[in-house]
């Protein structure tokens, strides 16, 4: 590596989503940026899953910066009509499912099987929904097709996003590895300097974007012990049938096949995502390390379970059956002076709850907003690492509450309610609510740093303690309250939540007192629910 080296404001590491998307809007900030994947797209990814504060993180991100492939991409219904050859598949909501070794699945309970749903009335609320033979749980995300989230085919999605940087004028290299040659420790050392496919390379800023590799290591961020050891087992398949397919479920709010579908074992749990092609996307998530081929311990865990084998008995890999140990990780740091970590650079603890891509965005967004008027501060750097510390821990609490609670629907109900509770409340907030004055990236994820840390806390303690269901079931009813303004354990309900609009504007006493509105406010904002257009309006920062 020989002659004068080539100086960057920004280097973003790591060509996936999130690097690309911060890239372009560093680039309209008026940043000098270099952007560089160590690989070529396209290329498979993992971490494939939407959710709605994903969507409105991205309908911001495209608003100020009029990125109109962002707004595109942020609901279904626009992203098939405007960009058809990025694949996706329709998500509208999630499904649980709780599974016993050799007995096909049910909705309700042993004894009770193709047993109608119990009556509203037929029990004290407990955390499955009402009713406690249930066996299953659904919550939607949307109220139609049209508005609803996706399931994002990466190979296709990075490769767009990368090329879109690329069209915007952000200087992009592929086939590009990173090296870090020396980091600064105090002002007196300079900037990072690195070796970027052979060529000395010297940034302001450097971005590790690259979802866990060993570039935070050689900038001093150090491997943590993570709580939760999994591994994963995992591929894309063509020719699996519709979970659903043989039962007529009761209250469905939409097809199940149509969600991130989460099937709970006693080995762990089981993800399919389904794409608009027909092809799905499905691993095992295991809480010990499996011995064996990839492909055979996958086939010897759907025989453990009739009716998953009875889903994959046609089906057949689209690439080969792969592997993971060590599939949770944490650094001690997500920031030092000129250099941060996203999200998944820093910290990783499992994919139940789809937080990944929302948790992403919302860091592009505070790094785009730190460098807004030059290259953050050393005070801004560590801002940002202390809130993304606050964000690991929060997430990483619920986790491990769900892995203890699981495959109890019963008692993992629990955990689900705390997620859904929080990520509903910070959803209605930002679509009805103005925004304060830093923005709501600046506000914690799930609601890290507000009431719900302690919420998540608490469920962390119990999820420890509870031998029984029972201490759960009379504690998440009030836990969850003042944050449960989308009837979450409405017995009526019978485990199966719909996105109601009009129910939620008979509870609108309740809805505005939680948002801290009053009524006729509240309802001269209700549109906002139905469509983002408003959010249109906002001036662009370009």
């Amino acid at each position: 590596m020989t002659g004068r080296p080539e100086r960057r404001e920004v280097v973003i590491a790591g060509g996936g989503f999130a690097g690309s998307i911060l890239a372009r809007a560093l680039h309209a900030e008026g940043r000098d940026v270099l952007l560089v994947e160590r690989g070529r797209h396209p290329r498979f990814a993992l971490g494939e899953s939407s959710t709605p504060l994903a969507n409105l993180a991205l309908e911001r991100l495209a608003v100020r910066y009029g990125f109109e492939d962002l707004w595109d991409l942020a609901a279904h219904g626009r992203w098939r009509r405007r960009l058809p050859e990025v694949g996706r598949g329709l998500k509208r909501g999630f499904c649980f499912y709780e599974h016993e070794p050799g007995r096909p699945f049910s909705p309700w309970s042993p004894g009770s099987l193709g047993a109608p749903a119990p009556s509203p009335a037929s029990g004290p609320l407990r955390p499955g929904g009402g009713s406690a033979s249930s066996r299953r749980l659904v919550v939607a995300a949307s109220p139609d097709d049209d508005a609803a989230d996706n399931q994002w085919l990466r190979a296709d999605v990075d490769r767009f996003l990368f090329e879109r940087a690329r069209a915007e004028g952000v200087d992009c290299r592929e086939e590009t590895a990173v090296e870090v040659a020396s980091a600064p420790r105090d002002s007196a050392d300079g900037p990072v300097r690195l070796r970027a496919g052979g060529r000395a390379v010297e940034a302001g800023l450097l971005v590790d974007a690259t979802g866990g590799s060993p570039l935070a290591a050689s900038l001093g961020a150090r491997e943590a012990s993570p709580r939760l050891r999994t591994s994963l087992v995992y591929s894309h398949f063509a020719g699996v049938a519709p979970f659903e397919r043989d039962e007529a479920w009761p209250d469905s709010p939409f097809p199940e096949r149509w969600s991130a579908s989460h099937h709970l074992l006693e080995e762990g749990w089981m993800y399919q995502l389904r794409f608009d092609d027909g092809s799905v996307s499905a691993g095992f998530l295991l809480t010990g390390d499996p011995a064996g081929e990839p492909e055979a311990v996958f086939a010897s865990l759907l025989d453990r379970y009739p009716s998953l084998a009875l889903q994959f008995a046609d089906s057949t890999p689209l690439r080969p059956v792969a592997s993971r140990s060590g599939v949770a990780w944490r650094r001690d740091r997500a920031a030092g002076r000129g250099w941060l970590l996203l999200p998944h650079s820093y910290a990783f603890a499992d994919p139940m709850f789809s937080a990944g891509i929302a948790w992403s965005l919302l860091a592009v967004e505070r790094v785009a907003d730190l460098c807004r008027s030059g290259l953050p501060a050393t005070g801004d750097l560590e801002r940002y690492g202390r809130m993304a510390a606050a964000e690991a821990d929060h997430i990483d609490r619920l986790l491990v509450a769900a892995y203890r609670l699981m495959p109890s629907m019963e008692r993992f109900t629990a955990a689900a309610m705390v997620y859904f509770a929080a990520a509903s409340f910070d959803e209605l907030r930002q679509r009805l609510l103005d925004a304060p004055p830093e923005g709501w990236c600046w506000q914690g994820f799930l609601g890290a740093g507000d009431g719900r840390s302690r919420l998540f806390e608490e469920l962390d303690e119990r999820s420890a303690a509870a031998g029984e269901s029972g201490s759960l079931a009379d504690w998440i009813a009030p836990a969850i309250e003042r944050w449960n303004l989308i009837g979450l354990l409405d017995p009526r309900r019978r485990n199966a939540y719909p996105v109601d609009l009009e129910d939620m504007e008979r509870r609108a006493v309740e809805v505005a007192a939680g948002l801290g509105l009053d009524v006729a406010e509240l309802r001269r904002r209700w549109p906002r629910l139905r469509s983002p257009s408003a959010l249109r309006e906002v001036p662009s920062a370009r």
